[in-house]
């Protein structure tokens, strides 16, 4: 253990703080994730995230959701299927499909907290996906977050151009040609 240098002493050099990326505070978010948030609490600070972030954070953020869709998707790693229908805007969202969607998006949570304890390059792509699905989850279930829903995939889709290259960056790798077939995806019923 290193001992603290002494604010008085001669050899002091003050530590000058950097500010974090976006990138950056996103990841400590999701590898830190200690207390538990509220959906409207979550869908705030994604939308914040996604607010204040650049083109190629944006890329960066599509990317991880676009490759946590295929994930959730090819491998079926939670029992409940997505809900495309409900994202395309082909059904109608009753009570019975918003405690489905609630239902779902506390399946992604606890598939997230799995994907961050495996502690590999793919789950941890993954879990930095699936907050976006998430709060996607619960703008779609409750009208009151809906237009926060809305605002947040209308920053999301400018990035589409980026997309590509945050793949490269989030995976260290080329896109594969399916992975590539999830670039286009976009929820229908958060662009209105």
């Amino acid at each position: 253990m290193r001992e603290r240098q002494n604010p008085g002493s001669s050899s002091f050099k003050p530590t000058i703080k950097k500010q974090k990326s976006l990138w950056q505070l996103l990841m400590d978010k999701f590898n830190n994730r200690v207390e538990v948030k509220s959906p409207p609490e979550q869908l705030a600070e994604q939308l914040e995230v996604v607010r204040r972030a650049g083109a190629s954070e944006l890329g960066g953020i599509l990317a991880a959701a676009l490759y946590a869709k295929k994930t959730l998707d090819t491998t079926r790693q939670v029992d409940i299927p997505f809900p495309d229908a409900v994202f395309a805007g082909e059904q109608t969202i009753d009570e019975t499909v918003r405690a489905r969607l609630v239902e779902y998006a506390a399946e992604l949570e606890e598939f997230q907290a799995e994907c961050i304890a495996h502690d590999t390059p793919i789950s941890g792509a993954v879990a930095r996906g699936l907050p976006t699905w998430i709060v996607s989850l619960h703008a779609a279930a409750s009208p009151t977050l809906m237009a926060q829903g809305c605002e947040m995939w209308a920053k999301l889709i400018t990035a589409g151009g980026e997309v590509e290259e945050g793949y490269r960056f989030l995976l260290r790798r080329e896109p594969s040609d399916v992975e590539r077939s999830y670039f286009t995806y976009r929820p229908r019923l958060f662009l209105r």
